[in-house]
């Protein structure tokens, strides 16, 4: 089971709310230090930008803000090194690539008419697929609290090959992932 508080912004200077990640992931153990992982997490991002970064076609006034919550499904296929492993712990880093299914996507659209700011809202559901569309950076500490329990903590980056959702922004996400792992086979059994 995984959570990550994340902040999603396509300009750094626009951070302004937390969203979040929560899913499951399965790991693949091809040696103790090598493994490949994938899994689903059920992304919630929430951003602004300028009018500019948003590429869609909105009447004829230029938008001028974009607010956004968008629900999207995270299938990440990441490979992990653990760069320093001891029977209790690891400190790892991991790079892969991540494909978006977009679910729900909600934004504030603002504009300026006549001189006069106009606020129009818009809700895709089920809009678009963006496969292997953004890349994944991690690093992070694994600690087994028992032969088949660990802990984990993981500070993430994501950028993106090309813009997503309806306005194909290109929307970076960084956070910190937090995981409880259960092995289903103990380490004795796995890959040496």
């Amino acid at each position: 089971m995984q959570y990550a508080p994340e902040v999603s912004a396509v300009r750094v200077s626009e951070i302004e709310k937390t969203g979040r990640d929560v899913g499951v992931q399965l790991e693949y153990f091809f040696t103790p230090r090598l493994s490949l992982n994938t899994g689903l997490l059920h992304a919630v991002k929430r951003y602004e930008t300028r009018g500019s970064d948003y590429h869609m076609a909105y009447g004829k006034a230029p938008l001028d803000r974009v607010y956004a919550v968008c629900g999207m499904l995270d299938i990440p296929l990441n490979l992990r090194y653990a760069l320093l492993y001891r029977p209790t712990y690891q400190v790892f880093a991991s790079a892969g690539l991540s494909s978006l299914l977009m679910r729900d996507e909600q934004y504030e659209l603002w504009y300026t008419y006549a001189n006069e700011p106009v606020r129009r809202t818009r809700q895709i559901v089920n809009g678009s697929n963006h496969p292997l569309s953004i890349l994944n950076f991690s690093a992070g500490y694994e600690r087994q609290v028992q032969a088949r329990w660990g802990l984990r903590a993981e500070p993430f980056i994501k950028v993106p090959l090309g813009g997503v959702g309806y306005g194909k922004v290109k929307l970076s996400s960084a956070g910190v992932l937090f995981s409880v792992q259960y092995r289903l086979l103990p380490p004795a059994l796995q890959v040496k």
